[in-house]
């Protein structure tokens, strides 16, 4: 397993202990907080390292429109926000009519630049970057 993959499991199974805590009305609230700012602070290192690779010029995470973790250039967040959220949600509904299970990625590939849109809990992350690359060689490397 490369370095991205290792990255999102570990987000996977901390969106995964969230959603329990939340769901969970035996749970107090506060190890609910300390739940989501363990994943919230996972999210945010996870957005930082994702940018230091080369030819990735953003990274964000949004959840219902809105940007929670932002690295990188990135020329309008909002927009980027609302477009994660409304790309999702017509995959979702395709996915009635496709029948190709929970979405998990969406990539979006433009004149100049790319954005792959990756599913993680109630998060989606946004990785923008030069059309021309490998994403998936790139975000095999370990940037640290």
């Amino acid at each position: 397993m490369h370095w991205f993959d290792s990255q999102l499991q570990v987000l996977y199974q901390l969106a995964e202990a969230y959603q329990k805590c939340r769901n969970n009305s035996f749970d107090d609230a506060e190890e609910t907080r300390k739940t989501r700012t363990e994943f919230i602070n996972s999210v945010q290192e996870l957005v930082d390292s994702v940018v230091k690779l080369s030819d990735i010029s953003g990274c964000v995470a949004g959840h219902d429109g809105f940007i929670l973790a932002k690295a990188g250039s990135i020329v309008d967040s909002d927009a980027l926000g609302v477009m994660l959220q409304e790309s999702m949600l017509i995959a979702e509904r395709s996915n009635k009519l496709l029948a190709l299970g929970k979405i998990q990625q969406i990539l979006i590939v433009g004149e100049k630049n790319k954005i792959a849109m990756i599913s993680i809990g109630q998060l989606t992350l946004g990785i923008v970057s030069s059309k021309h690359i490998n994403l998936a060689d790139t975000l095999s490397q370990d940037p640290n």
